[in-house]
């Protein structure tokens, strides 16, 4: 046995180098998957305090660095009619006074990793669709149909060429006389394709 060790040597120190060639590599894309998936942006937009529509919406940036909120857009669906309008700029009614701060009177801004922000109340968000479209959200509510709300958030991120994007959609049901509000689903969606994030410029456009 060590004979034929001796004499093949040669071969055994070739394949011992590839082995170990293919150990480094798998290590390598064991490293270069888990630091992707680390500087990957992720936004999550979650409804919080309560499970009505005086429930607030939050955006958190669970991504390593900071984003920076461009836009946010709201679209609301009840019955036959949708509706859907970008919310980015508080909205300033007669006689309201929108101060000197810029920074109170917009969403858009950066937002810190492990950082949150509130949207407001679902009920105001609806309500801010409604009026911004020339619509009536006591009207949609009174027709006793389901209301779907999609939130969207459009965002800018340190490491990526193109804007980001994350979106989820609730549910509003009439229900023993209140109204229930849900996620239609489990987690937040992220707009990571190139092709969707291109997307993104004109849903923007079209919605403003």
């Amino acid at each position: 046995m060590f004979d034929w060790i001796i004499e093949n040597s040669d071969q055994l120190n070739l394949a011992a180098n590839w082995a170990m060639v293919g150990i480094w590599v798998l290590y390598l894309q064991v490293f270069l998957r888990s630091f992707r998936r680390q500087t990957l942006p992720k936004i999550v937009i979650n409804r919080a305090a309560g499970s009505t529509l005086d429930a607030a919406c939050f955006v958190s940036n669970m991504s390593s660095d900071a984003i920076y909120i461009e836009s946010v857009l709201v679209e609301i669906q009840a019955g036959s009619e949708t509706h859907g309008c970008t919310i980015t700029d508080f909205e300033m009614f007669d006689g309201e006074d929108p101060g000197d701060d810029p920074k109170l009177r917009t969403f858009q801004g950066p937002l810190g990793p492990s950082h949150y922000t509130s949207l407001g109340k679902f009920g105001d968000l609806i309500a801010s669709v409604a009026r911004r479209t020339g619509n009536d959200d006591d009207k949609m509510k009174s027709s006793g149909d389901a209301i779907m709300v999609e939130i969207t958030i459009i965002a800018d991120y340190a490491s990526e060429d193109l804007l980001i994007g994350a979106k989820r959609k609730f549910k509003a049901t009439w229900e023993d006389s209140h109204w229930k509000l849900a996620a239609e689903t489990p987690e937040t969606k992220q707009i990571r394709s190139r092709r969707k994030r291109k997307e993104i410029h004109d849903l923007i456009a079209s919605m403003e």
